[in-house]
């Protein structure tokens, strides 16, 4: 079915707010500056969303959505090594670096009661260990075990070298594909030789 206009410009506003809140933050960001920059007026904001939580809460529940069919598109990878797995997540997740910075800025906030970074990086938790074990011969404990090594140990140094790398590069003035060399060559020396179920 082809996109209405109404359609086109809630995308345009949501691309709008995403790269605005992703610079100056969902609290330096107003309506009138996305309207603004989307080029259009307020009240056609207000017609697509009803406030700027709204905004951030569609941008949400988009990228939850987005991890999902991403998840499913690559359930099956026979044949692929575990270290090509992670470079394929990181090139997914590097197109998706602005939102990701939002969800973890919101979610580090005192306060803020949004689990979406946390929903979303389950995701794709729960689809490496659907791919490499079986749960129903883990216990409970191992299952919880499993996820914390995972959400901390591999996910989380993923999302720091995804959102990190421009600045890093900029300020040691690192070439970024040594820079990647390098960060596979630690993380498969770390996360990936110490996994526990290992393919």
């Amino acid at each position: 079915m082809p996109k209405t206009d109404g359609d086109i410009t809630k995308e345009r506003i949501l691309q709008v707010a995403e790269k605005l809140f992703s610079e100056d933050g969902f609290d330096g960001t107003g309506v009138d500056k996305i309207a603004k920059n989307a080029g259009i007026n307020k009240g056609s904001i207000y017609y697509h969303f009803k406030d700027k939580n709204d905004i951030m809460e569609s941008l949400f529940k988009k990228i939850i959505d987005d991890m999902s069919k991403y998840v499913d598109s690559v359930s099956d990878l026979t044949g692929k090594s575990l270290e090509d797995k992670i470079k394929s997540e990181i090139q997914y997740l590097s197109d998706k670096k602005r939102i990701l910075a939002i969800l973890f800025m919101e979610t580090l906030k005192s306060g803020n009661n949004t689990d979406y970074f946390i929903r979303c990086l389950e995701i794709i938790i729960k689809n490496e260990l659907d791919s490499t074990v079986k749960k129903e011969e883990l216990s409970d404990e191992e299952l919880q075990k499993y996820i914390v090594y995972e959400f901390f140990t591999g996910m989380m140094p993923i999302i720091s070298f995804i959102t990190l790398k421009d600045k890093w590069c900029e300020y040691f003035k690192y070439d970024e594909r040594k820079f990647f060399e390098y960060f596979m060559e630690a993380f498969v020396n770390t996360h990936i030789k110490s996994h526990k179920f290992k393919e």
